[in-house]
């Protein structure tokens, strides 16, 4: 039987079954993404870290860096499977943080605790002076982690206001679970491996036991990481690295304030507010962030604060990707001010 190709016979099938070789072209790309997307980890709320630059302060995402970069430096943990960072404009701010927030995005913000004059005046006609990071509080609390340590919430301790609880306390109390006798002893590696199985059942990423037993070292390796970490940025905040931002705000009481004799939206308040940390003392900061709200307009690294959100809505386990991410900036801030000295 003579089966030879020749430029002939090639000619002829081309001809007939073009269409044929197409449809099979395509049925051949369809299962393979079909394959790719079923077989691929699947990314959680609280595997995608995502930071938001609000407008008039700049992060240089390059010296920050990539996933990589974060991932071999402790920022973020293994569990980080995406990290991304969002510029805001002032024309995008009112549109793109109500979209993203009502669907349970956004992990962190940097914006400024600068105060300027808003251009408006009081019943005594003295000029309103606020601030970026006022303005998104007002507008942003539900999303805005509580850091007031024992202090009360603006909201008081209802169960339904998510501001309730310390972050930084929430996060001691998580690592106490796997340090029982202290931050300073041992891991218990036990409850480390029953709270890890538990969790990644279901995870692409450790389906066979080799896997899983990997996975399970490099759990050990996050938990000890985030306990480094928390421990760091207590410290820094204990020695003026850090510092919480203390906002005066106006809201609404569960009171009869102005004695009218109900309880309602003029009843107002004054409170204080703690949600965000004040990196201003931090050394060499200006080699990744900077804001142009300053008394000049020049950019500096005075008043930049970064908010934590939403961790009440990620897994528990990666509810404290920030606070290694935080203890990261003021570690890489100062590297990169000793390369310059």
């Amino acid at each position: 039987m003579d089966a030879k190709i020749t430029k002939t016979r090639l000619g002829h099938m081309l001809s007939y079954d073009w269409i044929k070789i197409i449809g099979l072209c395509a049925v051949v790309v369809v299962v393979w993404i079909l394959l790719f997307t079923t077989l691929a980890p699947r990314a959680t709320t609280g595997q995608l870290l995502e930071v938001y630059v609000y407008t008039n302060v700049t992060m240089d995402s390059g010296a920050v860096g990539d996933l990589n970069k974060l991932h071999e430096n402790g920022a973020l943990s293994f569990d980080a499977l995406d990290y991304s960072v969002n510029e805001l404009t002032d024309d995008s701010v009112s549109v793109v943080l109500p979209a993203h927030f009502s669907a349970g995005q956004g992990d962190i913000m940097f914006v400024s605790s600068y105060r300027y004059n808003s251009g408006q005046v009081d019943e005594n006609e003295q000029p309103i002076y606020t601030s970026d990071l006022e303005q998104f509080v007002g507008s942003y609390i539900g999303t805005c982690v509580w850091l007031g340590g024992e202090a009360e919430p603006p909201y008081g301790s209802d169960a339904s206001n998510p501001n309730t609880q310390d972050y930084l306390t929430s996060c001691a109390n998580y690592l106490g679970r796997y340090y029982p006798d202290g931050l300073d002893g041992d891991m218990d590696r036990p409850a480390v491996e029953t709270d890890f199985r538990a969790r990644i059942a279901g995870d692409n990423r450790c389906k066979k036991e080799s896997q899983i037993v990997a996975g399970l070292e490099e759990e050990c390796a996050r938990l000890t990481n985030l306990r480094d970490a928390y421990l760091r940025v207590r410290g820094y905040l204990e020695n003026g690295t850090l510092s919480v931002t203390a906002l005066d705000l106006t809201v609404q009481s569960e009171k009869d304030e102005n004695g009218d004799g109900t309880v309602d939206s003029n009843d107002l308040k004054q409170v204080k507010g703690y949600f965000s940390f004040d990196l201003s003392n931090v050394r060499g900061l200006e080699h990744l962030i900077t804001t142009t709200r300053s008394e000049d307009g020049t950019a500096t690294a005075q008043s930049v604060n970064m908010i934590v959100l939403n961790t009440r809505l990620q897994e528990e386990s990666s509810r404290y990707e920030q606070v290694t991410y935080l203890d990261y900036l003021v570690r890489e801030s100062a590297r990169l001010a000793d390369l310059e000295s």
